[in-house]
């Protein structure tokens, strides 16, 4: 049985940009409409490599394309120093992990095998494909973030260890543009962020110096805020009394078991009935 860590990505339009200057972009609109199939145009062009700006190129194959759901194997570039007739010799190797991208319309998850042996975490994983992503959308006008998700309760728990109260508490939006985030996101805050362009939007509640903020699991509001954060992996930071530093959310993650994919995956009726489970998972990860 294998973890696999979820994550979000969430794209935005790029304005003004001056590599693009001479080329004639689509309206912000139509190109924030096609973002998830220009996604899926690049993931499956033979041509797209997968690097990062200190370790070059990662080799990836695609094992699986179906309904918006794909599913590949990331390979890191390892060597190990190994010594043959009292001479110490380095052998190349790359070991792999799973990614599951689920790119069906408006969910935007990716699920990423949580495998030391091949990547020492799964934010290096992460790094490497919003790095490469980021350089494949340019061409179309975009620019994507991926977030590692967290669980929806850690901001009401972090509240019950610090009894003392909270003076301060600052929310973080990247553009919005997943329904499950920006239902639950003021109208205000979500039209500002698409009319002005700004790809990070702050909203803080704050206390005067000798009170506390009222924060209650009853706000309807606030719980809408808190569930947006944790949905799009935007950190929460709050300020609690008599701490000099700051508090913060994303310590907790969001995890799918899926059993042996590389076994699963030999065996078209096996991999068939299990996929149908995988998309359970994914499912109720939304």
């Amino acid at each position: 049985m294998a973890s696999y860590i979820l994550y979000t990505y969430q794209f935005a339009p790029i304005i003004n940009d001056g590599a693009n200057l001479f080329q004639p972009m689509p309206e912000v609109e139509q190109r924030m409409e096609s973002k998830q199939t220009y996604l899926q145009e690049i993931l499956l062009n033979a041509n797209f490599k997968f690097n990062s700006k200190r370790e070059g190129v990662f080799e990836h194959q695609l094992r699986y394309n179906s309904n918006g759901i794909i599913i590949l194997k990331l390979a890191n570039n390892k060597q190990l120093s190994l010594e043959e007739n009292f001479k110490k010799k380095k052998h190349h190797y790359s070991p792999s992990c799973f990614v599951i991208i689920d790119n069906r319309q408006d969910v935007q998850h990716i699920a990423i095998e949580d495998d030391p042996t091949a990547f020492s975490t799964t934010d290096v994983v992460r790094n490497i494909m919003e790095y490469s992503l980021k350089k494949a959308l340019k061409t179309y006008g975009l620019t994507i973030s991926i977030k590692k998700e967290y669980q929806k309760t850690e901001f009401w728990q972090l509240l019950e260890q610090y009894p003392k109260g909270v003076s301060m508490v600052r929310f973080h939006f990247s553009y919005p543009n997943l329904p499950r985030v920006s239902e639950s996101i003021n109208a205000l805050i979500s039209n500002q962020s698409k009319i002005t362009n700004s790809k990070s939007t702050t909203f803080e509640l704050k206390s005067s110096d000798s009170e506390q903020l009222s924060l209650s699991n009853d706000n309807e509001e606030l719980n809408g805020l808190v569930n947006a954060s944790a949905d799009s992996g935007n950190v929460i930071t709050l300020k609690v009394k008599g701490l000099r530093r700051y508090v913060k959310t994303g310590e907790t993650t969001k995890k799918i078991e899926i059993d042996d994919l590389e076994v699963q995956m030999q065996s078209d009726n096996l991999f068939q009935n299990r996929f149908e489970k995988i998309v359970e998972l994914l499912n109720a990860a939304k």
